[in-house]
């Protein structure tokens, strides 16, 4: 097994958390990698754990191990858990975020793991990772659990309609960028090849998807600075529908489309083909 252990929190920097749980984590187990994906998660957000964790763990070998503390108390209510899922190892609380990881999918294998009740949530991850790393089986670190806490799907739902996609704002990144779950796939299936085509939320409007957020067909600095400010839309680095300014200014009034145009998490982004509209 890669001795890689991942770590995603919502502990910010100002604090010791993190260096306390990196600190815990050497002094237990020997010979590991301890790879930062972030830990500016917002508070208690398991949804943006879940899709920043979603996007970064299958560029991991496999056998790597993704310590999650986002919300992550463990209490008689929400335990603590370890999920096995395309060759990877989730440990968190059972409060979601592996759900929202797995999407539509099946994990392979998930238990509760099993402690003394005396330990704390991060002590608790921690101890399964040794274990893991050890050599144990998910089946001697916990009791097998059948199904796992599923929140609410709504905001995550998208339609596939003959010419039409309709679906959600889901995450905002650190330039402002708002994240749809529209996939490329999604696109492909419907557009079936259509050129004509219009992506519309709120009063705005979008009639072409950029291959790069500075797709402007030129080359020089200057005329692409002037650009800067222009809606774009464009399919991320995971395949999802993007919405963002060129040259965004989160830190700046209007610098962002959640800013200038209301455009905010679970809004509505619809896709639509048609052959004969002029759009």
């Amino acid at each position: 097994m890669q001795r890689i252990i991942t770590l995603t929190t919502d502990f910010g920097y100002r604090d010791h958390y993190v260096g306390a749980l990196k600190g815990k984590i050497y002094s237990n187990i020997s010979g590991c990698n301890i790879v930062d994906i972030t830990h500016e998660i917002s508070k208690y957000n398991t949804e943006d754990a879940g899709f920043v964790i979603g996007a970064a763990y299958n560029q991991f070998p496999q056998g790597t191990i993704h310590i999650i503390a986002v919300d992550a108390s463990v209490t008689d209510y929400t335990k603590a858990i370890c999920v096995e899922y395309d060759g990877h190892y989730f440990i968190t609380a059972d409060n979601g975020i592996v759900s929202i990881i797995l999407g539509e999918e099946s994990f392979d294998k998930a238990v509760h793991i099993k402690h003394d009740g005396m330990m704390k949530s991060n002590d608790i991850f921690v101890y399964c990772a040794y274990q893991l790393l050890e050599g144990r089986r998910l089946e001697e670190i916990g009791d097998s659990l059948e199904s796992i806490y599923n929140p609410s799907r709504l905001a995550m739902s998208v339609s596939l309609l003959p010419n039409k996609i309709t679906g959600k704002v889901i995450y905002e990144d650190s330039y402002g960028n708002l994240v749809t779950n529209i996939h490329r796939s999604d696109y492909d299936v419907v557009s079936n090849g259509n050129t004509k085509y219009a992506i519309r939320f709120k009063d705005y409007r979008i009639s072409r998807i950029s291959n790069h957020f500075a797709d402007f067909k030129t080359n020089d600095i200057a005329t692409l600075k002037e650009r800067a400010g222009e809606l774009v839309a464009v399919f991320n680095d995971v395949d999802l529908l993007t919405i963002g300014l060129f040259y965004s200014r989160p830190d700046s009034p209007g610098g962002t489309p959640r800013q200038l145009m209301n455009l905010n998490l679970n809004d509505t982004i619809v896709v639509e083909f048609d052959p004969e509209a002029q759009y």
